[in-house]
């Protein structure tokens, strides 16, 4: 079925096509009640707990997919895990100019530009407690993943991500820092020692801050990283991580190597130089996996055991278990359910 649908979807331009089926899935909102009764996720996999949070599966749906947490029921229902709503900025923004999402068909991916296009803090609050209200027997688990405006200097980046860390405190399970979109000028220099220490020493400062006030346990805190990372780098990640106690980290955003890390590429449009942006999907999966298997070393020869999750060219069965054997608690799809719709839950969880 979604085979046909895809190839209707996909003569649509990418991001008319990522609004509507967005708009269609959040109309779902209404007949949630009943729909819950009819489509009742069984269970496949047992449920798995890390630290104060309970995921009813490994499988969760990545950031980018719903920015603006406006069909959370939709993503509860169909059988993901978990949603990371997001990125979500202190105030709403555009985005880049379009057009800033493509196909790339062949390759099995996707190329994006978006730059933090949200409706800022306030009204993603605002959708998630919307929301919760009909998930109250529900054990599905929403992180927020949070950035900095765009017209915000480098330099007062941290009060971004602690004004949305503030205001998005008593609706989120669980933050991811995003410092690694390749699609806002300058912010993975926020993945520098110097930016990233400060940048989570405050918001652990933050987090504890907040859970005395509102007398609850703190927040856990992951960090996603780019795919771009030397050795070195991811290296220093860890450390700085482990430092600031940090929960975990996500491997990884999307890349800017087209050239270099992507062979699969040297016959699409991205090698004439007409595309600029983070590059997703297949193409994405082998460095995905190289970043996820050091740091999963790392953590094996450190006290430090950071939970990892897992994003990055996610399609088949064999996919999602490779990352699970290269250390990841949980994994995220995005461009995969692009490509294969719904069904690619009960592919990955269903056990063999």
């Amino acid at each position: 079925m979604y085979k046909l649908i895809r190839k209707i979807l996909f003569l649509l331009d990418p991001e008319l096509a990522h609004n509507f089926v967005l708009f269609s899935a959040s109309k779902i909102n209404i007949f949630y009640p009943l729909l819950k009764k009819l489509f009742r996720f069984k269970k496949r996999n047992e449920e798995i707990v890390l630290n104060n949070c309970k995921f009813r599966n490994r499988l969760g749906l990545a950031a980018g997919m719903d920015k603006d947490g406006v069909a959370i029921l939709f993503w509860e229902l169909i059988g993901f895990s978990h949603l990371e709503i997001g990125t979500i900025t202190p105030k709403p923004q555009k985005g880049n100019p379009k057009p800033r999402l493509y196909r790339l068909v062949k390759e099995g991916g996707l190329l994006n530009r978006m730059g933090f296009n949200n409706s800022g803090a306030d009204k993603v609050k605002s959708n998630i407690q919307k929301a919760r209200k009909k998930l109250r027997n529900s054990n599905f688990v929403l992180g927020v993943n949070i950035g900095k405006n765009k017209d915000t200097p480098l330099e007062k980046a941290v009060e971004d991500y602690i004004i949305c860390f503030e205001k998005l405190f008593d609706v989120a399970d669980y933050f991811t820092i995003n410092i690694s979109s390749p699609n806002t000028e300058g912010l993975r220099n926020l993945q520098n020692e110097v930016y990233l220490s400060e940048l989570l020493y405050a918001i652990q400062a933050k987090n504890k801050e907040l859970s005395v006030k509102k007398n609850t346990m703190p927040k856990e805190v992951f960090i996603k990283i780019s795919p771009d990372l030397s050795k070195n780098e991811v290296n220093k990640v860890f450390e700085i991580s482990r430092k600031h106690a940090i929960t975990g980290i996500i491997a990884t955003n999307t890349s800017t190597n087209h050239k270099y890390s992507f062979p699969l590429l040297k016959n699409s449009e991205t090698q004439q130089g007409i595309f600029k942006g983070g590059i997703s999907g297949k193409p994405l999966k082998e460095m995905s996996n190289n970043i996820l298997s050091l740091l999963n070393d790392l953590r094996k020869s450190s006290e430090y055991k950071p939970v990892l999750i897992a994003s990055g060219g996610v399609f088949t069965k064999k996919d999602f278990k490779e990352k699970i054997t290269l250390g990841a608690s949980l994994v995220q799809v995005y461009t995969g359910f692009v490509y294969e719709g719904p069904s690619i839950i009960k592919k990955l969880l269903h056990k063999e």
